[in-house]
This record gives C-alpha cells, sequence and structure tokens, in this order.
C-alpha cells in the first residue's frame, strides 16, 4: 500500500513538473518576443513562477531565460555590428570624395595662376 501511494506520489509529481517546464518554455518564448514594456510584466511572472521551483528546477529555468536572451543578445550584436561597418565605409567613401574634390580645386587654382610671377621668398 505504501508503495502504491509513494509511486502515486511520484506520478503526480512528475506531470506537475512536466506542467511547469511547458509553462517555463511558453515564458521564455513569450519574453523573447515580447516589447520591451510587455517584457517587465513577462518577467516579473516568470519570477513568481520560478519562485515556487526547487533549486534545481530553478537553476534550468533561469539557464534557459539567459540561453534564449543571450541568443537575441547575439542576433542585435551582429546587426548593430553590420550597421557600423555600413557607416564607416559611407564615412570613408565621403572623406574621399572631399579631398579629390579638394585636389581638383587646388589643381584648378594652380593651372589657372600659373602665369603671374611669384612674389613669395623676394621675387620681384
Amino acid at each position: 500500500m505504501n508503495t502504491l501511494k509513494l509511486s502515486a506520489t511520484l506520478m503526480l509529481l512528475g506531470s506537475l513538473t512536466l506542467g511547469m517546464s511547458a509553462t517555463i518554455d511558453e515564458q521564455v518564448a513569450a519574453i523573447g518576443s515580447a516589447t520591451p514594456e510587455e517584457r517587465v510584466a513577462l518577467v516579473n511572472e516568470f519570477k513568481k513562477t520560478v519562485s515556487t521551483l526547487s533549486t534545481e528546477e530553478r537553476a534550468e529555468a533561469i539557464a534557459q531565460l539567459r540561453s534564449s536572451m543571450n541568443a537575441k543578445g547575439d542576433q542585435v550584436q551582429t546587426q548593430t555590428r553590420e550597421r557600423t561597418r555600413e557607416r564607416s565605409r559611407i564615412h570613408q567613401m565621403e572623406q574621399t570624395e572631399n579631398m579629390q574634390r579638394t585636389q581638383q580645386m587646388q589643381q584648378n587654382r594652380l593651372g589657372s595662376g600659373g602665369n603671374t610671377p611669384n612674389k613669395f621668398m623676394g621675387n620681384k
């Protein structure tokens, strides 16, 4: 009889743990796709859920959330890096164009003023 009660208790506990795991999976997915305003409320709800878990389950749930957020963070970091490179290329192209324009203007001035006497260094 005790074995039957123990088995029933373990099965019930196992099913509750599986149900909690599904809830955590759903919460992590919802947090990952939420707007910043929604994320605050969802994370607070996640904290309430996590507070009811055992130490091992809590560690696993937090690791799952961190993993999910790190993946999203890596994606954002890659996009930021690509945007920064593109801005750098554009800035470099603009600088090159400005230098070419300046050189062309200087060459035009020298070309048109080449017949006038140079009064620098005492030349008269």
